[in-house]
């Protein structure tokens, strides 16, 4: 099974180049220390003496509080963490249903019946999850090509009394929206 070995260091390389993408060493580009964008941000998971607004944001933190209490800088480096996990997910998903399709296709070719809804399906699976780990891999592109100060960002923008009280509003606006969205989508896979 020469293919599946092939297939399966592909999937590794793919998985390795991630992961130095994401985790390089000290010194060379990417989310450590010795990123232009992420100045001082060598540890993302900086531990409690951390500023409040450099250490990781809580799991029941809203986006307000996120967007308005937290680093630009720790929100890119959690974003790409999070977008970098689902990518790999994706990425090892597609190759399980590429190899599990063409497993069938050589089933079949070689007199073993396979039904024809069977690998259709499979194609179906392999696609899908190829199609969302090619759009959350230029996620990642995108989240990594983004500029931000090591700030909050009312001190990134020196916002006066009465501007502070217009991003509070907007982003309290922006996270009904997406609550909103999730909902509506939580209630679309339910339906489906």
């Amino acid at each position: 099974m020469g293919w599946r070995r092939g297939l399966g260091e592909w999937l590794a390389r793919q998985l390795r180049q991630l992961g130095e993408r994401l985790d390089p060493q000290p010194g060379e580009p990417g989310l450590g220390g010795g990123n232009r964008k992420l100045p001082g941000l060598a540890d993302p998971d900086q531990g409690p003496a951390a500023e409040r607004e450099t250490m990781p944001s809580e799991p029941w933190q809203g986006v307000r509080e996120r967007a308005l209490g937290k680093s630009l800088a720790t929100l890119r480096t959690e974003a790409l963490y999070s977008l970098g996990a689902l990518h790999a997910a994706h990425l090892a998903a597609a190759a399980v249903f590429d190899e599990r399709r063409l497993q069938a296709a050589l089933d079949q070719r070689q007199g073993e019946p396979v039904d024809e809804d069977t690998l259709a399906k499979l194609a179906e699976a392999a696609s899908i999850w190829h199609r969302d780990s090619a759009s959350l891999g230029m996620a990642l592109t995108a989240v990594g090509a983004t500029q931000v100060p090591d700030m909050t960002l009312a001190d990134a923008l020196q916002v006066d009394e009465q501007e502070s009280d217009a991003l509070d509003a907007m982003t309290e606006g922006y996270q009904i929206e997406l609550k909103r969205q999730i909902l509506e989508e939580g209630d679309a896979d339910r339906e489906a």
